[in-house]
């Protein structure tokens, strides 16, 4: 069994986000999926202002996921930014409008992209409304300094540390790379929007994190996620031994051009005997199932 974590997928994608670049349509993404052997994937929804050409509604995804309940996973969005005024914003609001996502068969939340501080009041809305429906959130995130998409939040991540004590009950899938960037303690300014190369010296804040907050996730999609993890081989090994229970296995294809190594990589790590059996299954569909109850077996 394997599971996708991380997927953007459209019914009818037209419009490029960048030259020559267009986002997954359902029969791309199946495509992907048959030609790996994934048997499922979560779908994020595309809703805010940051994100590429095309936005997304719920009841697209939706639509989606019950034409092909056998291989896809809903996850709603939801911009906080909606409310100009956060004073005005009702208490209870995102839980109200979240619930019915859920009723729906939403079973998380996410991708988080909207750029605000991590510590924003419309975004500790969120994130309880969402620890009181039990859903999971996957979130991207940044530095002040850049002007990528995703919450912020400086180098070390205060602000995420905060959430992550104030929501112990919330499960955070950590994504992108600003998030990935500090697996190493040597991190600079210009590595959260890149992907750092070389060995990893000595541990650096996600680490940190995850030891400290089993709530905390690792995302392994994209570049930023494959990078963390095969810049140094051995701490990459390692790394996926001690916190076997907290890596979910994602791609996160935005296009059929877009190279994703990591079902190979972690297939081999796994044949050679450089990480275990058991981790393997874990990260690739034992975690997750899990995490949103699916019930699914082997």
């Amino acid at each position: 069994m394997i599971i996708d974590v991380h997927s953007h997928v459209l019914i009818e994608p037209k419009i490029s986000y960048s030259p020559g670049l267009i986002m997954m349509s359902v029969e791309d993404q199946l495509g992907v999926m048959d030609q790996q052997g994934i048997d499922k994937a979560i779908i994020l929804p595309m809703v805010c202002g940051e994100d590429g050409a095309s936005k997304q509604s719920i009841a697209e995804v939706l639509t989606i996921c019950n034409k092909h309940s056998d291989r896809f996973i809903p996850f709603c969005n939801y911009d906080p930014r909606r409310f100009t005024k956060p004073q005005a914003l009702e208490p209870g609001y995102f839980e109200y409008i979240l619930s019915q996502f859920k009723d729906l068969g939403c079973k998380g939340f996410g991708e988080m992209t909207c750029r605000l501080w991590w510590d924003d009041c419309r975004v500790l809305d969120i994130f309880d409304a969402c620890e009181k429906l039990g859903f999971p959130v996957t979130f991207h995130t940044t530095v002040p300094e850049s002007v990528d998409y995703g919450l912020v939040d400086e180098i070390g991540f205060p602000r995420l540390e905060k959430a992550l004590q104030k929501f112990p009950k919330l499960n955070f899938f950590g994504h992108s790379q600003g998030f990935w960037a500090e697996i190493s303690s040597e991190v600079k300014t210009q590595d959260k929007w890149g992907y750092p190369k070389g060995p990893v010296k000595s541990e650096g804040s996600i680490v940190r994190l995850m030891r400290k907050y089993p709530n905390l996730h690792g995302d392994i999609s994209a570049n930023s996620g494959f990078n963390a993890l095969s810049r140094d081989p051995e701490f990459g090994y390692n790394f996926i031994e001690t916190f076997q229970d907290q890596i979910l296995f994602g791609l996160d294809y935005c296009s059929t051009k877009n190279d994703r190594p990591h079902l190979q990589w972690l297939t081999k790590a796994r044949d050679e005997n450089k990480i275990s059996n058991q981790a393997y299954e874990k990260i690739m569909w034992e975690n997750i199932n899990r995490i949103l109850d699916l019930g699914l077996e082997k």
